[in-house]
């Protein structure tokens, strides 16, 4: 599957099928933190992500 880093200019290739929840271990990041969207839409910690899939990874986090 493609994972985009939005705002952060860096894409990379992951091998599927894993749930949300697998992925955010695996790149070492919090799904509390952050938000995936599958396809255009907001995918939970469950959800099946497979490799047709472009996974879009949007930090939920601001500074201030």
């Amino acid at each position: 599957m493609k994972v985009i880093f939005v705002g952060k200019n860096k894409e990379i290739e992951v091998k599927g099928p894993k749930s949300a929840l697998s992925l955010a271990k695996e790149l070492g990041i919090s799904l509390e933190a952050n938000v995936f969207i599958k396809n255009g839409e907001i995918v939970a910690p469950d959800d099946v992500l497979s490799d047709n899939d472009t996974i879009e990874i949007i930090s939920a986090v601001s500074g201030g």
